[in-house]
């Protein structure tokens, strides 16, 4: 029997924050905890990796500080 593990990255840098999850809202949400306090939301872009039988979703948010 395989397991898969799912695991939670975001990063922040450079106006952007990505995060990867089990849904666009949950990858979404992980993204927008990495930006600044106070920051503007200026664009958000989500793409489906398939990984296996299933999909995960990486979102890409733009924010200016």
């Amino acid at each position: 029997m395989a397991t898969i593990l799912w695991s939670t990255t975001a990063l922040a840098g450079g106006n952007r924050a990505t995060a990867q999850g089990a849904s666009e809202q949950f990858a979404t949400g992980e993204a927008m905890r990495a930006i600044p306090k106070g920051a503007t939301i200026t664009d958000t872009t989500c793409k489906s990796i398939d990984v296996g039988f299933s999909s995960r979703y990486q979102c890409t948010i733009i924010y200016s500080p």
